[in-house]
C-alpha cells in the first residue's frame, strides 16, 4: 500500500495541485498532519477520491470551514484528539502535528509509524521498532524563507518512507 504524506501547505495552492497531480492513481490514502490554513485546501486534495487522514495544526484557524468544505472521504482527527491514528497496509500509523507529541508518541512501541510535522525539516529516523517521519513542508517554507517543497510516499510492504521534492 502506498500512502501520501502531505504537511504545512500554508495554503500553497500551486505546489498542493502539483502533488495531487503527482500522485493521481498511486495512493491508496493520504495523511495530512495540519497547517491547511484555509477551508478552500481539502477541496483540492479531495479530487483524490482516496481515504485522507487529516489534523489540524497551529495555522488552522477555520476549522469548522475546512470540516465542511471537505469531501466525504475525509476522516478529521477530533479537535479534542491530540493525534490521530489508522491501520493500513498492516500498518498501525499514528499522526499529529507537533514534533514533541510525535515523538513521544514512537516511544510508546506501539506503532509502526509516527509522522508529525511542524517545523518543516524533514526527519526519517527509526525509535526502536517505529518510524518516526517528517516530510518537510508541502509550502517549501523554511526557516522564514522559501526552501524545498517537499511531500512524501510512505510504502507499507518495505516500511519506508521517501521524500518527494516538488518542482
Amino acid at each position: 500500500m502506498h500512502i501520501a504524506i502531505l504537511s504545512d501547505t500554508h495554503d500553497h495552492i500551486g505546489n498542493l495541485e502539483k502533488v495531487v497531480a503527482h500522485i493521481r492513481g498511486s495512493v491508496d490514502a493520504v495523511f495530512h498532519l495540519g497547517d491547511w490554513c484555509a477551508p478552500f485546501m481539502p477541496p483540492i486534495l479531495a479530487q483524490l477520491n482516496v481515504p485522507v487522514y487529516a489534523c489540524f495544526g497551529n495555522n488552522d484557524e477555520d476549522q469548522a470551514g475546512m470540516v465542511q468544505k471537505r469531501g466525504s472521504q475525509f476522516i478529521w482527527t477530533p479537535l479534542w484528539q491530540e493525534f490521530g491514528m489508522a491501520e493500513l497496509g498492516g500498518k498501525k500509523i499514528a499522526f499529529c502535528h507537533y514534533p514533541r507529541l510525535g515523538e513521544l508518541l514512537a516511544k510508546t512501541g506501539e506503532y509502526d509509524a509516527v509522522f508529525h510535522d511542524h517545523t518543516h525539516v524533514v526527519r526519517d529516523e527509526k525509535v526502536g521498532k517505529t518510524l518516526l517521519f517528517n516530510l518537510g513542508a508541502v509550502c517549501g517554507i523554511q526557516k522564514g524563507k522559501y526552501g524545498v517543497a517537499s511531500y512524501a510516499i510512505y510504502d507499507t510492504e518495505r516500511s519506508i518512507a521517501e521524500i518527494i521534492e516538488i518542482p
